[in-house]
């Protein structure tokens, strides 16, 4: 069951990271800075750049941004792999997962707010809250076809109440 989560998790936390990764370059592209958003951010956690004026696109920052937002988005797609897990065999605890999902979203953006605030207005947070909404959507799709047996779940138990009618 361990592996299970591990693999799952880290799986769906590429799906994510790749879906954020994809999401900011074409937003960066369209800009006409490709890779400017990892850079920025990675110089912000890595270097302390609080100027965006002073943002210089290099590799290695891109790098090393994407392999520590790749690490992340594996942490929290194994917490959301086992809930997953917790799921299915306690189908009450689905509003764990909503619960989850609120709170990382609050928790990033009050992260992003202290770690970047002078750079925050160089990375509008409508692109921020769309990454994200396609981060968990890609997260959520890949386990929910990993875990077919919640959607039986929830068409037999739809408000998690277990055979006791509880």
């Amino acid at each position: 069951m361990f592996a299970r989560i591990i693999r799952e998790g880290f799986v769906a936390g590429l799906v994510g990271a790749a879906a954020v990764a994809l999401w900011f370059f074409l937003v960066d592209l369209i800009g006409g800075n490709p890779f400017y958003t990892p850079s920025m951010l990675g110089s912000a956690v890595f270097w302390g750049l609080r100027d965006p004026a002073l943002v210089e696109i290099n590799f290695p920052t891109v790098i090393a941004y994407t392999m520590l937002h790749v690490l992340l988005f594996a942490f929290v797609g194994m917490i959301a792999s086992a809930l997953a897990c917790v799921i299915h065999k306690f189908p009450s605890t689905l509003f764990l997962a909503v619960v989850f999902f609120a709170i990382f979203e609050v928790g990033f953006y009050i992260v992003v707010a202290t770690m970047a605030a002078p750079l925050l207005g160089h990375l509008a947070w409508s692109s921020v809250a769309v990454g994200n909404l396609i981060a968990a959507v890609g997260m959520g799709y890949y386990l929910w076809t990993v875990h077919p047996e919640i959607k039986q779940d929830l068409i037999e138990h739809p408000l998690g109440e277990t055979a006791d009618g509880e």
